[in-house]
């Protein structure tokens, strides 16, 4: 585990700008060879093991006072030393009163690493504590494709919920498209600075996330979608949210979608609103100031009531328990001036419930009508004629030998 603790961060292979290539010479086959110094990727995705704790620090393990240490801190401090092998099939058999001690520990020393998170959240799903049901997990210098960034995150028995913000971030169109199999994403944000630092997010997308809903369980749970300082995306995105199952919300922040698109989003079956409508589910405390994380929570609960249209009331208040993992990848933005309550920037539309998209008209073949022929006369017809060389006899055309 210490050596898991102390890996450096590596970078995708390319070769090192600051030092030059170096010829060599090999005395047993006398070759002469270059040598090239490249940064190298990691294997393995062993940011999920990182800590800001280490293992070495044995004496917050071992007991205050004098003698041995008693059989329950000799217990703990062999899962804190082990804490690689340790699941969630491995924490089911201990009661929560046993598991909550462990957990406390964990935080404690700062070895609550992702992996430990998922084995805690998994066996331990109906417990109200604060420190499982949420986690925040950022990472500000991605150094992978976001593909192993994403694949910790799938949970396909849906035991908790991912909440995914993406900002500052350079990724290929590939790997945003493929975002579909997050089955158990329920919140997306796309920030400032997706795909390339010129283009963001384009109707296009919209439209493959779209049709892999619509072909497949792709964004089963995704209620919210938030868009931040995306300038490249159009009101036509509004035709294509209707394939989601759960899409309620659809927030906006310094985009190119405002007021003026109500008219088309209400044919679309999406409603203006903003964003005093989250004041009921954000926290008391700090309304005035609350964070974007704070609104992505406080959406994803007011998203469910359109889950009650399409599911029932005990299977969001289900969802609704279930742990949420906010996983962002890039440097976020600065949310100091961001209100909810009041804030003319945060614009939202809501999904209209029970709507039913109108069934495209079928264009009418033109028939050409009966009384613009009279039938009672006959056509005109052209009398047939035959070419000169038809009407030439036998005679004619020996005769045409002697010529």
């Amino acid at each position: 585990m210490s050596r898991l603790l102390k890996i450096k961060p590596r970078f995708h292979h390319e070769t090192s700008q600051s030092r030059k290539p170096k010829q060599s010479f090999a005395e047993d086959s006398g070759l002469i060879y270059t040598e090239f110094i490249c940064n190298g990727s990691p294997m393995t995705a062993d940011w999920t093991w990182k800590t800001r704790g280490s293992t070495h620090e044995h004496a917050q393990f071992r007991s205050p006072g004098p003698g041995c240490s008693s059989l329950l801190n000799m217990a703990t401090r062999s899962a804190l030393l082990n804490s690689v092998s340790i699941t969630s099939e491995s924490l089911e058999t201990l009661p929560w009163r046993v598991g909550e001690r462990l957990w406390r520990f964990f935080c404690r020393n700062e070895l609550d690493s992702l992996h430990i998170w998922k084995a805690f959240a998994c066996a331990f799903p109906d417990e109200l504590d604060s420190s499982i049901k949420r986690r925040q997990h950022t990472i500000l210098q991605p150094n992978m494709s976001l593909e192993d960034y994403t694949k910790p995150l799938i949970s396909d028995s849906f035991q908790w919920i991912t909440f995914l913000t993406l900002s500052n971030i350079t990724i290929s169109r590939r790997d945003l498209i493929n975002l579909g199999k997050l089955a158990n994403i329920g919140v997306l944000t796309i920030g400032m600075g997706v795909l390339t630092p010129d283009v963001g997010l384009e109707d296009s997308v919209v439209r493959a996330w779209s049709r892999a809903a619509a072909d497949s369980d792709a964004f089963s749970l995704l209620r919210v979608l938030n868009l931040r300082h995306q300038k490249t995306v159009t009101a036509r995105v509004f035709q294509y949210f209707h394939d989601f199952p759960s899409l309620s919300l659809f927030n906006l922040d310094e985009c190119s979608i405002g007021p003026r698109d109500k008219a088309s989003a209400l044919a679309a079956g999406w409603r203006y609103k903003t964003g005093k409508m989250l004041n009921d589910h954000l926290p008391d405390i700090g309304k005035m100031d609350a964070t974007w994380d704070s609104i992505a929570h406080a959406c994803f609960r007011a998203g469910g009531a359109y889950g009650i249209e399409s599911i029932t009331a005990e299977g969001v208040e289900a969802i609704n328990a279930l742990p949420v993992l906010h996983f962002t990848l890039g440097p976020s933005m600065s949310d100091a001036g961001l209100n909810a309550c009041g804030n003319y920037k945060l614009q939202c539309f809501e999904r209209v419930v029970n709507w039913v998209p109108p069934r495209p008209k079928k264009p009418e073949a033109q028939k050409r009508p009966i009384d613009a022929v009279d039938r009672t006369k006959g056509l005109p017809r052209k009398k047939p004629t035959l070419r000169a060389s038809k009407s030439q006899g036998v005679g004619d055309w020996l005769m045409g030998f002697d010529t």
